[in-house]
């Protein structure tokens, strides 16, 4: 589970959307080019011991159910959900129930979206191979996730993110990394695969892309700032309904946008770094 203290740049986006907008559905808007969706960078994803390289981290992305592997890849970033997500109490009994209450219902929600005609929504993980195993789902060891949803935007995310009422957006959530494997560039591995399957793999080409992080986690929002994200004047409703009944706890949300285009292909931090 997270803690307070974990490293915030691999820390959940949180996965609330209230009031945010629609699922996008096939229509009128002109459909994006499709590409494979392995991203591999070999000098922060693979760890070497002297000069042998003992493991690997990639990508894979996953947006419509189309066989067996595909299936247990989405089942295992759901188990990733679940543990980053899912808010302990102390009792334990009662935690044990709501948790496998929790992750089957974050399957459902989840299996529902990739079974659909559209392509409106992507799970992405990093996942790990040990040396000379085969990228299969059964030798692939999951580190890391991330979810892409396309949406229309609502009234109120058209006003902060000056667009009209309707238009297509990329809304990014649940970003994890395992504890073992923070700090190795795995984040930024994932923000890279959200953002091109953003432009390029989705049923619609979204004007921008859009998250939600916890305000006071700083390297967070550093993360996001250096792949372009900005802070918006959106106000977290569930913090401030919260704030004025006196109640203390919720950790309160910013919303971030970054405009997407060609050029954003281009323009990455993590690449930059080599």
């Amino acid at each position: 589970m997270p803690v307070a203290s974990s490293p915030a740049v691999d820390r959940p986006v949180a996965a609330a959307r209230p009031g945010l907008g629609k699922l996008c559905r096939p229509g009128r808007i002109k459909q994006s080019a499709v590409v494979i969706a392995h991203y591999y960078r070999p000098r922060t994803a693979a760890f070497v011991s002297g000069t042998k390289a003992l493991e690997t981290v990639l990508c894979r992305t996953i947006i419509q159910l189309q066989t067996s592997e595909d299936l247990q890849l989405v089942l295992q970033a759901n188990e990733l959900v679940a543990e980053n997500f899912y808010n302990a109490s102390d009792n334990l009994l009662l935690d044990a129930v709501n948790f496998n209450s929790y992750r089957l219902r974050s399957a459902g929600q989840t299996l529902g979206l990739h079974m659909g005609p559209s392509r409106s929504h992507a799970t992405i993980l990093a996942v790990m191979n040990g040396p000379g195993q085969q990228h299969t789902a059964a030798a692939e060891r999951a580190v890391g996730v991330v979810n892409v949803t396309l949406m229309q935007a609502s009234d109120n995310i058209s006003a902060v993110a000056s667009c009209k009422p309707g238009t297509p957006f990329a809304m990014i959530t649940n970003m994890a990394v395992t504890p073992a494997m923070r700090r190795r560039g795995i984040a930024h591995q994932l923000m890279q695969a959200a953002i091109r399957t953003s432009i390029l793999q989705l049923d619609y080409s979204p004007a921008f892309a859009l998250l939600l992080a916890y305000k006071y986690y700083e390297p967070a929002i550093r993360l996001y700032a250096q792949w372009g994200f900005e802070a918006t004047s959106w106000e977290d409703p569930l913090w401030k309904r919260d704030a004025e009944k006196g109640r203390l706890g919720r950790q309160r949300r910013i919303m971030m946008v970054k405009q997407l285009s060609g050029t954003a292909l281009a323009a990455s931090p993590w690449q930059a770094e080599n």
